[in-house]
């Protein structure tokens, strides 16, 4: 048996998961877009999911937050596009995914209905 993490439908674990794959594959990158900063944009992100999962407390905070974060993404996406198109366009829809979840927990007044990172088991 094994334990897998479904994060499909989740925008807030996809985007964490894009994250995590943009910082391991391009450690090379130079601030103010670096990894070590891209990785502490994604812990918040992360506490964030787990923030409005919880309660409707902090959503226009995560909103906010959000869209901060896919602002900054898009600024990164257009600096990087001239060498590697690839890791801008990762960039640039990372930010569309932050902007999306970010205006739809604004629009809303209860938990969004995004699943929380559940372990499903798997026979092998």
């Amino acid at each position: 048996m094994q334990l897998t993490t479904s994060t499909d439908e989740n925008p807030l674990d996809r985007a964490s998961a894009e994250l995590g794959a943009i910082c391991e594959g391009h450690d090379d990158l130079a601030p103010p877009f670096d990894a070590g900063s891209l990785s502490r944009m994604r812990a918040h992100i992360i506490n964030i999911n787990h923030s409005v999962l919880a309660s409707t407390q902090d959503h226009v905070n995560a909103a906010k937050r959000l869209n901060d974060f896919a602002r900054t993404l898009a600024r990164s996406s257009s600096h990087f596009e001239a060498q590697d198109g690839d890791l801008a366009a990762r960039m640039a829809a990372l930010s569309r995914t932050l902007q999306a979840a970010g205006e739809e927990l604004a629009n809303a007044d209860a938990v969004p209905k995004w699943p929380a990172p559940a372990l499903t088991l798997k026979t092998t």
